[in-house]
């Protein structure tokens, strides 16, 4: 603020978009750093929403999973949807990822995706792995109202 009271950056805050959309590449920055996220999947006709805990690398996305309903549903329709979000400060990003979810069970597939620091937050029995591979990323970036 200078000695007439105008704050040059409350102007600059006041007239930016508060939404934007954000790249494909910075999306995968925001994939590669979530450790929290959604995942949708089809129960029949209805849209199933439930929470993983993905890692991301080489544009895949993975998380464990135990045996159930989650794993079921996306076995029979492989479609599937990820959805990773982010509020810090007065800001906040959202990524969706589309594509297709396929049950990994090669072993070496699976080393590989626990060296990746792949870990559930919770202590349940997870010993299926599921590999996301997007075929469209989009993403948001937002300026939160006051």
């Amino acid at each position: 603020m200078d000695i007439s009271g105008h704050n040059p950056e409350k102007d600059e805050r006041d007239h930016r978009a508060p939404v934007t959309e954000i790249t494909a590449e910075q999306c995968w920055e925001h994939l590669y750093s979530a450790r929290f996220g959604g995942i949708a999947t089809m129960d029949g006709d209805e849209i199933e929403i439930t929470p993983i805990n993905p890692v991301a690398d080489d544009e895949k996305i993975y998380f464990r999973t135990a045996q159930g309903t989650k794993l079921l549903h996306l076995v029979l329709r492989e479609q599937v949807t990820v959805q990773v979000d982010h509020v810090q400060g007065g800001e906040a990003w959202s990524v969706i990822a589309r594509g297709t979810a396929g049950q990994l069970t090669d072993p070496a597939e699976t080393t590989r995706v626990d060296e990746l620091f792949l870990r559930p937050w919770l202590e349940a029995t997870k010993f299926e792995y599921v590999q996301v591979t997007p075929t469209k990323v989009t993403g948001h970036h937002f300026h939160l109202g006051h």
